[in-house]
């Protein structure tokens, strides 16, 4: 696909699909150089709750027709038209102070696929990690297939003694309680690569208060 495709883009002068900040338009700007591309892409995808982003740079001949494209000074700005959805509404921003570098993407839309993914999450963040962090430890749903609730466990829980225990008696309880459709939770995480867990060995005590 040549140059002279551009003329199928779809621009969004008007109502752009994401806002971009004068920050972002410089840095497309400093990061292309002249006659090498047109413009940049960006793909969003979901990955473990949370949303993935890749910049790729837009040679004359990568131009896809089905992107929607914002003006950018004197490149382009494309978003991927299959993930176009997962950012609209965003605002792109590009930071650079001190040690913090890189872009800042505020995303509006839910980083989860399906409504029952959002509520047990929510309930992860709001009733089960309080009592976690009482221990340094944290746990995250990471995929939800069918009935069934994929987690993993992070900090004081990664590597614990009593990790399947705070599983079984703690979260296990609080999930079968808020969502009876659940069949099951398997705990994905890689207990051996734990660095700091909170009993290790022989040690026992109390599970977290859930």
């Amino acid at each position: 696909m040549k140059a002279t495709t551009q003329t199928a883009e779809r621009v969004l002068p008007d109502a752009p699909l994401v806002t971009l900040t004068e920050r972002a338009i410089a840095k497309v700007h400093s990061a292309l150089t002249e006659g090498a591309s047109v413009g940049v892409r960006l793909t969003v995808g979901r990955e473990k709750g949370s949303f993935t982003y890749k910049f790729d740079v837009v040679a004359p001949d990568q131009i896809d027709p089905r992107d929607p494209v914002l003006p950018c000074g004197r490149w382009r700005f494309y978003v991927d038209h299959a993930s176009a959805d997962l950012v609209r509404g965003s605002e792109i921003d590009y930071v650079s102070s001190g040690f913090t570098q890189g872009w800042v993407i505020d995303n509006p839309n839910p980083a989860w696929d399906s409504e029952l993914a959002r509520r047990i999450a929510a309930v992860f963040d709001q009733r089960i990690n309080p009592g976690l962090a009482q221990h340094g430890g944290k746990v995250a749903l990471v995929d939800l297939k069918d009935t069934v609730a994929y987690v993993e466990m992070s900090g004081g829980c990664q590597g614990c003694s009593m990790a399947t225990k705070t599983l079984r008696n703690g979260i296990m309880r609080v999930l079968a309680d808020e969502f009876p459709e659940l069949t099951g939770v398997v705990d994905t995480t890689d207990h051996s690569g734990g660095a700091n867990p909170y009993f290790t060995g022989d040690r026992q005590g109390d599970s977290p208060a859930l």
